[in-house]
């Protein structure tokens, strides 16, 4: 547990310990110049609804519908004059344990760890366009309403069973029966499934949902093998049984797992014996394996040890990837249920100061949820800026005075928060930036640290009472879902729990929202559904139901010796079907 009053003590700022050595974006982000109009899909789902030529118009560039021979996601590869060399096995470290090994219960870190193991319908490379999978073509009706997609008939799970119509009909049924899903709301739409051959997929949907494409090339539509889950059912985790280019062989919770080679795989053998997934929470025993070269890449490097990691002799990369970092307020609890309170948080937080001296530049400031360029990204939408004087006039207006020592109160109550947060030290170090800056305004607070399955709960089931989470959330350039957890108050992932809100005019709110929502999913018309959109947007800065922050780079250190491997989600995860090892 830390206090701002423990920080204050030590005579020093969080911020004023760290340097001002500003490393610049991307010049076109810089300049402002427009970023492609593309889609994507909430926590890393990509595509665009255009793929096949009768999609419903959204905006977008036109993807590939044609077959290849092996998934091609436009990554930027490592390469090499040498001749490819087989065998080896990567190592690839992530920050926590699998919550699941089932992606219906699936989260990003969950989705790093086992991604290498499955395959999606559809395809998305780098810059968000659709390409073939483990279905080769796509035709959607003219009304957006039927969807027809043609497999491949070439592919078969790690347990020797066939991929097929019937393969993908038991996986979408098990998302559309499960309400507690992470995908239920992206796939609840489908009415029907039709399969008239083994290789023909048809799918009818109650109303028109313009991202459908999109929820196809997400994680959500990994497949894995009916028969592996019929068989093992609870214990699916022992043996998790999919289509992708690697196998699972073992795992050892808070350790490891590893995988080996599919020799079989549809898209050809990757050249790699294997991968070796390693649990490793902290960020700096990370880079020390990465200098010790125990592990051949390290994910989502911190700014401030970019110089460091440089004189590795490691390859660094940085992506402006769709993804936004914000403050979630609980809107269901007091004092954040009172608007004005929420209103203050927003003005007391300096967005600026940590971007240039914690960040390093490596980080975009956010307005409401779209990217920067995203026709979603409206001008006229507020960004809410730095002002402390302004928030301490808020509180003053609404009664919330400074007491003797500094902190606020009102009838005998202290203005205090309850803020969770995950153990990563990213997060715990914006966490206490953001109890020192509210502090300055006179908002007293109170951190609680959680392992990651912990804090997911108590977001999620609105435990313990919080008030304040610092959150990450993958993100899309132009998508609708891109910004679903703000838009979608039933969503599984809802940042402010107004779903779930009791108060009259927040449940009126939380139906309004929702009632946008719905229309712009089945809205066709482009210049319709930005109006929507706004309206949305407006509503959300207007409550304030959270505080957006940043758009952040995703800085990756990668060992020269790996060759040929994708940068996949935006730079997120590697892509290794076609990687190998130059030692």
């Amino acid at each position: 547990m830390s206090s701002a009053s423990t920080l204050h003590d030590r005579g020093e700022s969080i911020l004023s310990t760290r340097s001002s050595r500003r490393m610049l974006l991307r010049q076109a982000v810089m300049a402002g110049a427009a970023l492609p109009v593309v889609a994507g899909l909430l926590a890393a789902c990509g595509g665009d609804p255009d793929a096949a030529t009768t999609a419903p118009d959204t905006g977008g560039s036109t993807g590939d519908s044609t077959a290849t021979t092996a998934p091609s996601t436009g990554g930027t590869p490592g390469t090499s004059s040498g001749e490819p060399k087989k065998g080896g096995v990567a190592v690839i470290p992530v920050t926590a344990s699998p919550t699941s090994w089932d992606l219906t219960k699936s989260d990003w870190v969950t989705w790093q760890a086992v991604h290498y193991l499955y395959d999606r319908l559809i395809q998305a490379d780098n810059e968000e366009n659709l390409h073939p999978m483990l279905a080769t073509a796509w035709e959607v009706s003219p009304d957006g309403l039927n969807y027809s997609l043609k497999l491949r008939d070439d592919v078969k799970f790690h347990d020797g069973t066939p991929f097929n119509s019937a393969a993908v009909t038991f996986n979408f049924e098990r998302y559309i029966n499960k309400p507690d899903s992470a995908f239920y709301p992206a796939f609840s739409v489908i009415d029907t499934i039709e399969t008239p051959d083994d290789t023909t997929v048809n799918f009818t949907l109650k109303n028109v949902d313009i991202e459908m494409l999109l929820h196809l090339a997400g994680w959500g539509a990994i497949q894995i093998s009916p028969t592996a889950y019929e068989r093992l059912g609870d214990d699916y985790a022992s043996e998790p049984t999919g289509t992708g280019p690697f196998k699972f062989k073992s795992y050892v919770p808070d350790s490891h797992a590893e995988y080996v080679r599919n020799d079989d795989y549809w898209g050809g053998a990757p050249l790699l014996d294997g991968v070796q997934i390693k649990i490793i929470p902290e960020m700096n025993v990370q880079l020390d394996n990465l200098q010790a070269k125990t592990v051949d890449v390290v994910y989502a490097v911190n700014p401030k040890d970019v110089e460091v990691v440089e004189q590795l002799g490691v390859i660094v990369e940085s992506h402006l990837s769709p993804g936004i970092r914000l403050i979630s307020l609980n809107v269901t609890q007091p004092p954040t249920s009172e608007l004005a309170v929420r209103k203050a948080i927003a003005r007391a937080i300096n967005r600026d100061e940590i971007i240039e001296k914690v960040m390093y530049g490596y980080a975009v400031k956010a307005r409401g949820g779209a990217m920067p360029g995203s026709p979603y990204d409206f001008s006229d939408v507020p960004m809410i800026e730095y002002d402390p004087e302004e928030a301490e006039r808020i509180l003053d207006e609404a009664g919330w005075v400074r007491g003797s020592d500094g902190i606020r109160e009102r009838d005998g109550q202290k203005l205090h928060l309850n803020i969770i947060t995950r153990d990563s030290e990213e997060w715990t170090l914006y966490t206490q930036i953001f109890q020192e800056q509210l502090n300055e305004i006179g908002i007293s607070s109170t951190i609680q640290s959680f392992e990651w399955g912990t804090y997911l709960d108590n977001w999620r089931e609105n435990k313990g009472e919080w008030n304040l989470t610092y959150m990450s959330l993958g993100g899309t350039w132009n998508a609708v879902t891109g910004i679903q957890a703000g838009w979608n108050p039933d969503a599984f992932w809802t940042i402010n729990q107004i779903g779930k809100a009791t108060d009259p005019e927040m449940k009126a709110l939380s139906d309004r929202l929702q009632a946008l929502y719905d229309e712009m999913l089945a809205t066709v018309d482009l210049d319709k559904r930005l109006e929507l959109g706004k309206e949305a947007q407006m509503l959300y800065q207007e409550n304030q139901l959270a505080v957006w922050l940043w758009h952040p780079e995703t800085i990756n250190a990668i060992q020269p010796y790996l060759k040929d491997y994708d940068l996949e989600w935006h730079g997120r995860v590697l892509g290794l079907t076609r990687a190998w090892l130059d030692k």
